[in-house]
C-alpha cells in the first residue's frame, strides 16, 4: 500500500513539475521572439507575486493583461496560478 501511495505521489509531483517546465518553457519562448510580449510579462511580475501571495484572490491589472496576452496566442488550458508562477520566474 505504502509502494503505491509513494508512486503515485511521485507520478502527480512528475506531472506537476512538467506543467510547470511547459508552461515556463512557452511563456519563455513567446517571450523570446517577440519583445513587446515579453515587457508585458515582466510588467506583470509584481502583480502575479500578489496574486500567488493571495492565493488568486487579489487580480491586479498588468497580471490580467499578461494572461489575457498569453492565453491569445497558446493553445492550452493552464490555470492563471499556473501562467502568474511561470510569468514570477522569467528573468
Amino acid at each position: 500500500m505504502k509502494t503505491v501511495l509513494m508512486v503515485m505521489v511521485t507520478a502527480l509531483s512528475m506531472n506537476a513539475m512538467a506543467l510547470e517546465v511547459s508552461t515556463s518553457i512557452k511563456i519563455t519562448q513567446a517571450s523570446q521572439s517577440n519583445d513587446a510580449e515579453k515587457q508585458i510579462y515582466l510588467n506583470a511580475k509584481d502583480d502575479a507575486a500578489d496574486f500567488i501571495a493571495t492565493e488568486g484572490k487579489q487580480m491586479h491589472p498588468q497580471l490580467a493583461k499578461a494572461i489575457e496576452q498569453y492565453r491569445a496566442t497558446h493553445n492550452d488550458n493552464y490555470t492563471d496560478m499556473e501562467i502568474a508562477e511561470a510569468i514570477l520566474k522569467l528573468k
